[in-house]
Formats: structure tokens, C-alpha cells, sequence
């Protein structure tokens, strides 16, 4: 419908109305219609809405647009990540209308001067810095492939767009210094008006939104620690050290920003070691006094059980020495956990592996209880109730299932999060070509 009337209302239009269909065409992403308008009059790139601000403006912070990451969980992105459809391909369009709007945007600003450039993009706001703190990557892109001097560009408080892409934590954007070469090392010097440098920036506390792109305070933790170690490996030695206006160390500001949230990874942990080991309790203990209640009894003349020769015994017999040691194996781990020091650097790898470990066992300790349940059932009950040992062997696999869905993203996250988190600072593909 729109496109069909554009031809006939576009040349009736006075200059302002076209400014504001212009707007409106991108507010509502018919980014093709507006990149019609704008081949029709390049003068719309230089066009400003009535919050005096440019198509560029209004397109840095949209990176939703431009294919920019949701807010789910690691496990829960790793599983629509595999999920594709109409919807998709309706989205990389779109992404890619958009993108091409913004390079035609910016290939026409470009032909001003210097001058107006920067004028245009650092009023009324910075647009390089509006996409970098909502991580708006292609956005850049576009920008500093065709202007490669905006890497140099600072904001208010002196800070560069890596300095701000480590304050909100945007790894795909922090990525590109290492695409700098030599660059980098005069950039990460760079100090803010409080005498922060980027190491400063990465001992910040992270915006909530990026803290509940995983789950628990425990691995939000994580999270903050491998970020502030992995900026610390492109520090110079002395800025590892160095002092801001408040005379803290990065060091010291992380541990004073993050104070808060390491009290709650600590309650997080307790409280999930606590539940689990109770769980893991009446398990041991439920498995172990099945293994002196032999099921069918034991025979009177040989004292060796009835069902001794059966396949279902020795399959109960083994389920049930399984779940004592794995209960056993998740109780001790529950137990490490609840004893442990809680300092920083435990919540990078030695507290997520335990709970990782103790999860599992538990798991597999439940699951070898009702392998062993359903079968002691079933050498109890099955002459001439083999109809209702077969129910059972079924239904007892429900808390199974119930624990694979309710604990599983858990597990999921905290493996994702703790071994494959640094993935995140190794870049998929170049900014700069």
C-alpha cells in the first residue's frame, strides 16, 4: 500500500513534510521506502527531526534493527540459535535494508567536510557513542570502515568507544582493538575526567540489563570477573596498578563495585547447595537401606537372594550402588561449597565446577534410584501384575524428566558460562575491511 502511494503523493510534498515522512518511514522500519526517499533527495540525510536529531541518530539506537543479541540466557540463545523460519529471513531483510540505509546515510554525509561531520554526528547527541552503548556493532561497522579516524573519537568524559563498549559490556564491539594493531596501545592508555583508564572501566559494575543475560548472582559474577580479566590482558602493566581521583587500583574498585553482588552469589550458592543437598540426603538414604532390603527376600537354605539370577536384580543391584555413590559424590560437593571461602576469583571457575559436578551426580543419583525402585517393583509385583510394574517403571522417570527441564538451562548455562564465556572476546568477523 505505501509503496503504491509514494509515487503519487512524494511530488506534492513540500520539504518539510518530506522531512517528516521521512522520519516516519524509518520510525516504523519501511527502511526501503526511506532509502526511496532518500535516493530521491540526498538532501534527507542532512534532514533533522523535531528532536533536532538525523536519521543517523534515530538508527544508533535501534541495533535490535541491525541484528543486535537478545537478552536470553546463554543456553536459552545457544537453543534458538537452531531454530529458523519465515521470521528469520523476514529479519535479515529487514537488517539488511537497514544497513543499507545507514551506508547510504553515511556516504552522503560524508561528501561535506570535516567540519560538518563531526557537527552533524556529536549533536544533539554523539551517535558513535549511542551505538556503542547499546552495542549497536553493524551500525559501527558501516561508520568506521568508511571513517576509520572515528576510532579515535572520545565522548564527554574523554573515554573512546572501546572504553564505553567495556563500561556496558559489549564484547563484539571491545573485539575490534585487536583489529587496531599498533592503535591499540595508545588507545588503552586513554583516561577518563576521573582518571579511570579502561581496566578502571572493567572493574565497574555491569548495567542490569547485560547482569541478566545470565542467570544467578553467582554467574553474573563469573561473568564480571572474565571480562575484567580479559581487558586486563591488553592493559599496560602499569595501568594494572594505577590509581584513579578516588586512589583505587582497578582491583580495588572491582572488589568495592562488586561487593554487592558477591554477598549475593554467595546466598545464591548456599541456597542452591543447601536444596540440593537435602535432596541428595534423602536419596543416600533411601538408596542405602534399599540395598539391605533385598527384594523378593533372601532364600532360607542358601541365605543368597531369591532373584539372584535374574537380569532385574542385577540391574536393581547396580542402579542402586550407582545412586548411593553419585548421592555420596553430590553431597560432598554440596558440602565444599558450603564451606568455602567465597572470595572473587573462586566464582570464575572452582565454585561453577563443583555445583556443576554436584548437579550431575544428583542427577544421576535420581535416575539410578528409580531404575532401581522400578525394578525392585518389578521383581516384588510382577507375577500376575505385570501390567501395573509397567505403569510404574514409566510414571517413575516423571521427577526425571521434571528435573532435566527444570535444572538442565541451569547446568547449561553455568557450563557455557564457565568454559566457553571467553568465546565471546574472539571476533566472528572483521569491523574493519
Amino acid at each position: 500500500m505505501a509503496w503504491s502511494l509514494y509515487p503519487k503523493t512524494y511530488p506534492t510534498l513540500n520539504d518539510t513534510n518530506r522531512n517528516s515522512l521521512f522520519f516516519s518511514y524509518i520510525d516504523t522500519g519501511l527502511y526501503d521506502l526511506a532509502m526511496k526517499m532518500l535516493e530521491d533527495d540526498t538532501r534527507l540525510a542532512m534532514a533533522r527531526n523535531s528532536n533536532a536529531e538525523t536519521a543517523l541518530h534515530v538508527l544508533a539506537r535501534r541495533p535490535l534493527e541491525f541484528g543486535g543479541r537478545s537478552t536470553l540466557g546463554m543456553c536459552s540463545r545457544l537453543m534458538n540459535s537452531l531454530v529458523s523460519g519465515i521470521e528469520d529471513s523476514y529479519k535479515s531483510s529487514k537488517q539488511t535494508k537497514a544497513l543499507e540505509l545507514v551506508e547510504c546515510l553515511w556516504n552522503q554525509i560524508l561528501k561535506h567536510n570535516d567540519d560538518d561531520v563531526m557537527c552533524l554526528i556529536t549533536e544533539p547527541s554523539e551517535v558513535l557513542f549511542d551505538a556503542t552503548r547499546l552495542g549497536n556493532y553493524e551500525f559501527l561497522s558501516v561508520l568506521i570502515n568508511a571513517y576509520p579516524d572515528l576510532l579515535w573519537e572520545t565522548d564527554d568524559e574523554n573515554r573512546t568507544i572501546f572504553h564505553v563498549a567495556v563500561l556496558y559490556r559489549h564484547a563484539s564491539i571491545f573485539n575490534l582493538v585487536h583489529e587496531t594493531g599498533s592503535i591499540k596501545d595508545i588507545i588503552v592508555t586513554y583516561t577518563d575526567d576521573e582518571n579511570n583508564n579502561i581496566l578502571h572501566l572493567a572493574a565497574k559494575l555491569a548495567p542490569q540489563n547485560q547482569l541478566n543475560l545470565v542467570s544467578g548472582a553467582a554467574l553474573q559474577m563469573q561473568r564480571e570477573l572474565v571480562w575484567f580479566e580479559e581487558v586486563k590482558k591488553i592493559v599496560q602493566p602499569l595501568s594494572i596498578d594505577m590509581k584513579n581521583k578516588d586512589g583505587k587500583t582497578p582491583r580495588e574498585l572491582f572488589t568495592s563495585e562488586h561487593e554487592g553482588l558477591l554477598c549475593e552469589g554467595e546466598s545464591w550458592m548456599k541456597n542452591t547447595a543447601n536444596l540440593c543437598m537435602l535432596v541428595a540426603t534423602i536419596i543416600t538414604t533411601v538408596v542405602f537401606s534399599a540395598a539391605f532390603s533385598i527384594p523378593g527376600g533372601i532364600a532360607d537354605n542358601t541365605g543368597a537372594p531369591k532373584f539372584l539370577k535374574d537380569t532385574a536384580f542385577l540391574i536393581f543391584a547396580i542402579s542402586d550402588g550407582v545412586a548411593l555413590f553419585s548421592s555420596s559424590t553430590s553431597m560432598l560437593m554440596f558440602l565444599y561449597i558450603l564451606t568455602s571461602r567465597y572470595a572473587e576469583n573462586d566464582f570464575l571457575k572452582s565454585l561453577p565446577l563443583k555445583l556443576m559436578v554436584g548437579l550431575a551426580s544428583l542427577f544421576i543419583s535420581m535416575t539410578s534410584m528409580m531404575i532401581a525402585f522400578s525394578t525392585a517393583f518389578y521383581l516384588s509385583c510382577h507375577y500376575g501384575l505385570r501390567f501395573i510394574s509397567e505403569f510404574i517403571f514409566i510414571f517413575a522417570f516423571v521427577p526425571v524428566v521434571l528435573f532435566v527441564f527444570l535444572q538442565c538451562p541451569l547446568l547449561c548455562d553455568m557450563f557455557l558460562s564457565t568454559y566457553y564465556s571467553s568465546l565471546i572476546f574472539q571476533p566472528g568477523k572483521h569491523m574493519i575491511q
